[in-house]
This record gives C-alpha cells, structure tokens and sequence, in this order.
C-alpha cells in the first residue's frame, strides 16, 4: 500500500550544479562564466576553448541542508571529480551521492487505539550518480566556442517511507537503502564567449532528463534539465568579479530552489589566491549562504584548493578540497 501510495508522486531528491567543484563553491557558485580548467567539463563545457592548455583536477566536497522543523525536508550530499580538458577535448569521472527526508504527502498512520498519537511519515530518497564523460569542444569564432559533455550514467535510485525521526538518522538511513541501477545516456551543453575583460557564459545540464527505476513504485527518481548563464569581468589584473543566474527552478526537499551567485576570485601574493560569495534563492525561501575559500601553490603548476560554505537554517554548508595541475 505505502509503495502505491508513494508511486502516486515523484520523490524529491537534488544533484545541483554545487554538488561538485571546490574552486566553483569557493565563489558561492558563481562560475559559469569563470570555467577555464578542467572542472569546465562540468560547469561549461564551453570555457575549455578559452582555458590553459592542461589541466588536471581532483575534486572531492559534502553538501547539507537541514530542515528544522517537521514542515521542512533535510538533504546531504557529497561530489568526486576527476577531470584532465585541453582547449578541443575533455575526459572526466564524477561519482554524486544525493540522500533527502522530507515530510510524507500520505496520511499519518492512525492509532491502534485511542491511547496512541497518530505517527508522522517521512520520505526518503536516495540518488548517486556515476558519470563517464567525454567533452568535445568547437570554436566558432575569435573568443567564443561551445562545448559538449557527452555522458554515460549509472544510476543507484532507492526511497522508502518511514516514520519521521531524527533527520540525521534518517539521512543515514537514507544512504544505505538498497538500490537500483540503471544506466543511462546523457548530455550537457555549454557556451563561452570572452571580449576585453568581459565573459559571458551559458550552460545547460542532463539535456535528456535521465530517469532511474526504483524497485517497488511506479515513478522513478528524474535529473530535472538545468539551466544556468552567468558572466565574470576582470576588472584588475588578476582579480575577477563573477554572477550567475538559474534559469530553471531546481527540486529540492526543502521546496524548489532558483538560485542568484556572486563571487570573487583574485590573486592575493605570489603563491596563493582567496575567493568568496554568496548565493541565495528567488523561489520560495531564500536561504542565503555565503563561501570562502582560496588556493595555495605548492610548487609550480601544481595548486590546492580548499573552500567552507554556511548559511541559514536550510541553506547549503559544506566544504571542498581539490587538487589541480595548471599548464
């Protein structure tokens, strides 16, 4: 009855554009328009054609967002990446975990009997990705070029309705609830233009909405298509000042999600760069958090980056780390 039930409605779950990228998270998010190093492959494929030569990034971060009351969901999360771009070509690996609890839409459970209080229902949902990527890049003209992430997806998908509890319990639950699998084929598309001290960028995430079964229910667990543009203007040389706006709403538990970044990024002595920034949403609650972050190189081409996010009661807070080889 209860998978019946929760087959009626699609669990909530959420594979952001910050599920992964130290440097980007560093800038609260706002890099669409600043991907020139291997993480392009999966902020803009586009931004590899106006990049370095090489690079190599080794990314890894955890995400949270927890509800505080019984009427909010709670989430948690973490992102691995492994990316090598050149300007014409990109290979990546990236390994996403999204678990969430929200507050059940069916009815509570009733008594046995009248000495009982009615037990509140939460659901849980669990989603990790693993994602083969190869990135094609083409030049249209001077300064702008577009990008494509072509993908193979393999999807672990569970839910699973519970009685409500402690949301940190419950999220573990969540993590290790037996799943799924299902693979799938995707793509992502992106679109970098430069002029001056100005970029602009354009990107667009799972084109073909990819969905993964999950054993007992009728719906299965979607990667909603996202879309995101974003520009950066350097206004110094060495600093840069960056925006980007979501185009789509993004489902979350806490409720849809439209989020507006602003960061920074600039050079503060010879071997080490600081970053912040902040976003927040325009659907629904807007859950500001707020980054800091910066990169240290350790020797010649080799940097490491490391960055902290908190916010309010159910924004994101997490924190990243990441190696990156520059030539």
């Amino acid at each position: 009855m209860i998978a019946m039930l929760l087959g009626s409605a699609s669990p909530a779950i959420a594979q952001t554009f910050e599920s992964v990228g130290t440097r980007a998270a560093g800038m609260g998010g706002a890099f669409v328009a600043m991907a020139d190093d291997a993480s392009a492959v999966y902020w803009n494929p586009g931004g590899l054609a106006l990049g370095n030569m090489f690079t190599l990034v080794v990314d890894n971060g955890v995400t949270s967002a927890d509800g505080k009351n019984l009427s909010q969901g709670s989430r948690d999360g973490s992102g691995f990446l492994l990316a090598l771009g050149m300007p014409a070509l990109g290979l990546s690996y990236y390994r996403l975990e999204a678990n969430s609890v929200k507050p059940s839409s069916l009815p509570t459970a009733g008594p046995v009997d009248d000495r009982q209080s009615p037990v509140r229902q939460a659901e849980l949902a669990s989603l990790t990705t693993q994602n083969l990527g190869a990135t094609l890049v083409q030049s249209l003209a001077p300064g702008i070029a577009v990008g494509t992430t072509l993908r193979f997806v393999h999807g672990l998908a569970a839910t699973a309705v519970v009685p409500d509890a402690d949301r940190d319990a419950l999220l573990k639950v969540a993590s290790e609830l037996q799943t799924t699998g299902t693979d799938k084929f995707d793509a992502d598309f992106g679109v970098m233009a430069a002029s001056g001290h100005v970029k602009v960028g354009f990107t667009m995430r799972n084109l073909l909405e990819p969905s993964f079964n999950v054993q007992g229910i009728s719906v299965p667990l979607t990667l909603k298509r996202q879309a995101r543009v974003g520009a950066a203007v350097t206004p110094v040389d060495g600093w840069a000042v960056a925006a980007d706006f979501d185009i789509t709403s993004n489902p979350s538990p806490e409720g849809d999600v439209r989020s507006i970044a602003m960061g920074t990024e600039g050079r503060l002595i010879r071997k080490v760069m600081v970053r912040s920034g902040f976003r927040f949403s325009t659907a629904g609650a807007a859950r500001p958090s707020v980054s800091a972050g910066g990169s240290y190189s350790v020797a010649g081409p080799l940097l490491i980056d490391a960055q902290a996010t908190w916010g309010s009661d159910a924004a994101s807070r997490g924190w990243g780390i990441s190696g990156r080889l520059v030539y």
